[in-house]
């Protein structure tokens, strides 16, 4: 079992209410810590998908803290300089 690492950012508050979600649902996740304000990383195992993630979390949380997950280092990076998301990650596969 591998981990993959998620960068996730939303507006103030969400990081609590993320939390709570995914404690009580069964999905199976480690908490990290990032340096950068207004950012919550964590660890989910690499079998499970993304998406898997965010049903965990749940939609409503979703949208009231308007999260965006970022998988790399490099998204958040870009995004955060860019003020605009990469295309790639609106494109469904």
């Amino acid at each position: 079992m591998g981990w993959v690492t998620v960068y996730i950012r939303g507006k103030s508050g969400f990081k609590s209410e993320v939390l709570n979600q995914l404690h009580q649902s069964d999905f199976k996740f480690m908490q990290g810590f990032a340096n950068e304000k207004g950012v919550a990383l964590y660890w989910i195992d690499d079998d499970d998908q993304i998406r898997s993630f965010k049903k965990a979390i749940g939609s409503k949380t979703i949208f009231k803290f308007r999260l965006k997950f970022y998988m790399t280092v490099e998204e958040f990076v870009e995004t955060r300089f860019n003020g605009s998301p990469k295309l790639e990650q609106w494109e469904l596969n």
